[in-house]
């Protein structure tokens, strides 16, 4: 690279930016150059569904630099209601699951734990920041990479008791 940064350099500062952007909870006071933004209803209890939301994209940008952790540790740090919301599936229960559904219904199939935990992995996104109106709430990634890995993200927003009322991405518009 031309400026003296090696990609693994700049892949460290990038990780350093997330991760204060979710830890001082950085609202919205700019935009970053690719965003993806999502208008959330935050469900029945607000506070604690953001609250999930950030401890899990903590747990996803301090792991996602240097060696990823074994399923087994990840099993081991992640907290039993997402476990328990993305549930691990044997094979006969994936077999079973796609055996009674449709092929053009498999995009509705729940996500199965490691599925959802190797999307995760090569997510190609970033958080932003969000903000917070009352019981909603407008949520930005910064899509940093291709193929980005929204659904994972989506899934996520499901799991922590959101509902997705509306999004954009203006790459698509």
């Amino acid at each position: 690279m031309a400026s003296g940064f090696s990609e693994r350099a700049l892949e460290k500062l990038e990780n350093k930016i997330e991760l204060d952007r979710v830890r001082l909870k950085r609202g919205l006071d700019s935009m970053p150059s690719n965003p993806w933004e999502f208008d959330v209803d935050l469900g029945g209890d607000s506070v604690s569904a953001m609250e999930r939301l950030l401890s899990i994209v903590r747990a996803v940008a301090e792991n996602s630099v240097g060696s990823w952790p074994s399923d087994d540790e990840w099993k081991a740090m992640l907290p039993d209601w997402l476990k328990h919301e993305v549930p691990e599936l044997s094979k006969e229960q994936t077999d079973k699951l796609l055996s009674v559904t449709s092929p053009q219904d498999w995009d509705s199939l729940p996500w199965e734990f490691f599925s959802w935990l190797d999307a995760i992995r090569d997510r190609g996104w970033r958080w932003w920041g969000y903000q917070r109106k009352g019981s909603t709430a407008t949520i930005v990634l910064h899509i940093a990479m291709f193929p980005e890995r929204i659904d994972a993200f989506r899934e996520l927003l499901r799991a922590v008791g959101m509902h997705i009322t509306d999004e954009r991405y203006t790459a698509l518009a």
